[in-house]
């Protein structure tokens, strides 16, 4: 005959839900930028919380809370679509997934209103969409970069050799240049609005590829003629003449 539980689990459980499911939910939503994802993640401990009761000790479920958790963030940046996701924002401040779940709750912090959490859920959600407005106005060597790291789920050595004639330190060298300029401009609303809105360029001629790039790079993006010539993998003098070439046509 199946055991039913105890008034006192079914009241340990409701307080440690009642007390931490927000507080959780709103810390895996900082770590995996989905409020719908994090909540899963959040439910699925607490159901893991629910299934070994009998086995846990009310002193042990916060701890085991954490466990799971890390665990479920892990496999979630695992995927290869989430990665780019994980390595854009730890540049801001997850250096680890577990950077969020380590420390104990500061005194006071389980005991925030619920709108505290929503206003900080709606804020990342903003963030993010901010990302997804920047990516296409990328230059095509950023774009192609991007790709490429969701699709070889940041093997450096893969893209190296995919893109032939570069090491794997300089391809890593590069996707962690680009980040940077990303958050650079994310975190910059003058960049930002310079960077996704339409160039004001007009032209008189046909530009190539490469003189569209470098003038996008450097009139929309702001970038120097350096950091043109970085990204594009090029010398700079390639690059100031093409952009010599480019501004001839352009008024």
């Amino acid at each position: 005959m199946e055991e039913t539980p105890s008034n006192q689990q079914m009241y340990v459980f409701n307080q440690f839900y009642s007390r931490y499911y927000a507080m959780f939910a709103w810390r895996c939503t900082k770590a995996v930028k989905d409020d719908v994802v994090a909540s899963g993640m959040v439910h699925d401990a607490f159901l893991n919380v629910w299934h070994l009761r009998d086995q846990l000790q009310a002193a042990d479920i916060y701890t085991f809370l954490k466990q799971q958790l890390n665990k479920a963030i892990y496999n979630y940046y695992s995927v290869a679509k989430n990665r780019f996701h994980f390595n854009l924002f730890c540049l801001d401040d997850l250096a680890h997934p577990d950077f969020l779940l380590i420390a104990d709750p500061e005194i006071g912090e389980e005991d925030k209103p619920l709108e505290t959490y929503d206003h900080l859920l709606v804020k990342y959600q903003e963030q993010w969409l901010r990302v997804k407005q920047l990516i296409p106005n990328l230059s095509e060597a950023q774009q192609q970069m991007i790709r490429l790291c969701l699709k070889y789920d940041f093997n450096y050595d893969r893209i190296a050799y995919y893109l032939g004639g570069i090491s794997d330190y300089v391809v890593a060298k590069q996707v962690e240049d680009l980040l940077k300029k990303m958050k650079q401009i994310l975190t910059n609303e003058q960049k930002l609005q310079q960077a996704t809105q339409k160039s004001g360029l007009t032209f008189n001629g046909a530009l190539d590829d490469l003189q569209k790039n470098v003038m996008r790079m450097r009139y929309e993006l702001q970038y120097s003629f350096e950091e043109i010539a970085r990204e594009l993998n090029m010398a700079e003098t390639q690059v100031k003449l093409a952009y010599v070439k480019a501004y001839q046509v352009c008024k």
